[in-house]
């Protein structure tokens, strides 16, 4: 009994040293201290999208809200809360866009404790394969670094024609080009020799939204993603400059023209 009197003893007093080395720490009684910055309001945030998946043809949208609660469950009216577009990692990307009565990515609560935004897809030449976006908001606080994010995911499916035919009943766009040699008189082309190319492609019934130039004298498959552009014909030959142009509905078009190098 003695000695299981003084194990006791040297435990309480061993738990006593413990204890006078950690600041707020009782013998009998634990104090927690009150709660202090954005957790003392116990608030919470929940963002949701509808739809979750969008083709990106540039028109389709979302509607993303978020709902704030107080501890209650009870809404949080007036508060703003800003949005953002990330990728999977949490970074700000610009793939998309994002609108509201208040502004771009960011707006207030209403009586029932939403504030809600538009997401807008990207154009087809923004996304050409299927990926994922993040829509993540926070309420508009006193201290960045104190706010936490939360976020929806958004599917975004590529609107590339191999993937998701046109639309039916569009018509396609019409397909042309000019082109000159600044540094050429008399149209005799003599490599190397710059020429000029600018589109006058357009679409009936919608809006051009891809450009795309290839060149047969590139061996490397080069491409270029423009209305106009200009290129240098290194060598002679006989080279193929063709111009292909998708509309709003997945329509495209196919225009060439040979040039004589010499």
């Amino acid at each position: 009994m003695r000695t299981l009197g003084m194990y006791t003893r040297s435990a309480k007093a061993a738990a006593a040293v413990v204890c006078l080395a950690l600041s707020g720490c009782g013998v009998n009684e634990v104090d927690i201290p009150d709660l202090f910055g954005p957790s003392e309001r116990a608030e919470s945030l929940v963002i949701t999208a509808s739809p979750d998946v969008l083709v990106a043809d540039g028109r389709s949208f979302s509607l993303v809200q978020a709902i704030f609660r107080d501890r209650n469950g009870q809404p949080i009216r007036g508060r703003a809360i800003l949005f953002k577009i990330a990728d999977e990692s949490g970074n700000e990307i610009s793939l998309g866009t994002l609108s509201s009565d208040a502004g771009k990515g960011n707006t207030n609560t209403d009586n029932n404790g939403v504030a809600q935004v538009i997401y807008t897809s990207p154009p087809r030449t923004d996304a050409t394969a299927n990926q994922s976006v993040l829509i993540m908001g926070r309420p508009v606080g006193t201290d960045f670094n104190a706010e936490t994010y939360r976020y929806v995911r958004i599917e975004l499916r590529s609107a590339e024609p191999r993937l998701f035919p046109q639309v039916p009943g569009n018509v396609l766009p019409f397909c042309n080009f000019l082109w000159e040699t600044p540094n050429s008189p008399g149209g005799v082309l003599r490599a190397p020799v710059f020429v000029q190319l600018n589109t006058t492609s357009n679409d009936q019934d919608g809006t051009i939204i891809r450009y795309e130039w290839f060149f047969s004298d590139l061996t490397n498959g080069g491409v270029e993603y423009a209305p106009d552009t200009g290129h240098v014909f290194q060598r002679a030959g006989s080279w193929v400059v063709t111009h292909i142009v998708t509309d709003d509905d997945g329509g495209q078009a196919a225009c060439a023209t040979t040039f004589t190098v010499i």
